[in-house]
């Protein structure tokens, strides 16, 4: 888990990404983002990255 300010060039990039898929418009995405923004200014950021590794052999 990530946080504070530094990480805003990522929710940045997540919030642009889905405005130009259509997923969201880009006032949803812009809104979403300020709130990002408020939350660091708070010191409330939280950014979870999960990441998932499977392995296997075959038999």
């Amino acid at each position: 888990m990530l946080t504070g300010a530094a990480m805003l060039p990522i929710v940045a990039g997540l919030a642009q990404s889905r405005a130009a898929s259509g997923a969201v418009s880009a006032d949803q995405a812009e809104a979403w983002l300020d709130e990002q923004r408020r939350r660091a200014s708070d010191g409330r950021m939280l950014l979870a990255v999960p990441m998932f590794l499977a392995s296997a052999t075959r038999p």
